[in-house]
């Protein structure tokens, strides 16, 4: 387990030709959206931004492949790290991750990721070929080089690599098997929560706020299909265990499906809350009422199989992961 610790880190980019000649503070908000312009600035103007190393004004101009640099004291939430190897050869790397690890740095994590502790125990070289939500457990496929990550990376946009999911979700599903067909969009939470957004950002739980919703003008094709593997109840609480085949990969698709369904995910922050507990979740954090609401710590939902072409010598490959112990009692 990695703890959260507070430390000094150096973030680092370069200027690219669209952004060049462009004020630092103009091509770091243009470029980081996370602060306004106006606190790029106090930034700047107390020196935690360089330009190839110096410090610099706000209305410094920067150049293409200047190297910016931005000093923060930074703390992770704590992960779990641990992986399993379940394929490598000379092209590719596949391993079946934890339910509480992101596979890259995204919002508050930046080192604490997946790909940053794989990259230490096999090399730079490795490239993610798709993504897995931070709390869903199971197979992620890597490129050990630059032609399979082109081949993989391919494949999986064309929707060539068949997926299998392990889900519990609260609830009997009255079919055993049924399909979701509806097109998913984003959701600008900014815009469409205000207020939950800017209370969440203050207490560090706007995570929470849903960034992906069924839309039938708007969203992309997406159809995945349920089979239900058995129907229980735990702590009082009815939940169904499912196999999910999803025929694309958009963001959080299973987790949308579902909710539109009426059955969303066990353990799910995002799209299984409503009223009271929704509200207290966002404004309070993971309360002890919020948890026991949610069933389980993690969203419950593991990708247990990817199968697919090798990227070099198109053999069949099928990669299978066990469920983890937190899923086995509902799968």
């Amino acid at each position: 387990m990695i703890p959260a610790e507070k430390k000094q880190l150096t973030l680092t980019c370069h200027v690219d030709a669209y952004r060049a000649h462009w004020t630092i503070v103009a091509f770091l908000a243009h470029r980081f959206k996370y602060h306004t312009a106006e606190a790029w600035e106090q930034r700047v103007s107390e020196a935690w931004v360089t330009v190839n190393g110096a410090a610099v004004a706000p209305g410094h101009v920067v150049h293409k492949d200047d190297t910016v640099g931005y000093t923060i004291w930074h703390s992770e939430p704590e992960v779990d790290d641990r992986y399993q190897v379940l394929y490598e050869d000379d092209d590719l790397l596949a391993v079946s991750k934890s339910g509480n690890i992101p596979v890259h740095a995204c919002g508050v994590f930046i080192t604490h990721t997946l790909i940053a502790r794989l990259k230490r125990d096999f090399g730079e070289g490795l490239n993610l070929c798709h993504r897995l939500d931070r709390e869903t457990s199971g197979v992620v496929v890597l490129a050990k080089n630059r032609e399979s990550n082109r081949v993989l990376a391919g494949a999986f946009a064309r929707g060539d690599v068949e997926k299998s999911y392990l889900a519990a979700v609260f609830g009997h599903a009255r079919d055993d098997a049924f399909d979701v067909d509806a097109p998913i969009g984003k959701i600008d939470v900014r815009s469409t929560f205000p207020t939950a957004y800017a209370r969440g950002k203050a207490n560090d739980v706007a995570t929470y706020l849903p960034k992906r919703q069924v839309d039938v003008e708007r969203g992309k094709p997406a159809c995945t299909r349920f089979r239900v593997l058995r129907r229980g109840e735990t702590g009082g609480v009815a939940y169904t265990a499912l196999r999910a085949v999803p025929a694309q990969g958009r963001t959080n698709q299973i987790r949308v499906h579902l909710a539109h369904a009426g059955h969303p995910l066990l353990g799910d922050k995002t799209y299984a809350l409503s009223g009271e507990a929704r509200d207290e979740l966002l404004r309070e954090g993971l309360t002890a009422r919020v948890r026991r609401a949610l069933v389980t710590p993690r969203h419950a939902l593991h990708c247990e199989r990817l199968a697919f072409a090798h990227p070099r010598t198109e053999t069949p490959l099928e990669i299978l992961a066990p469920a983890p112990a937190d899923l086995t009692a509902f799968v």
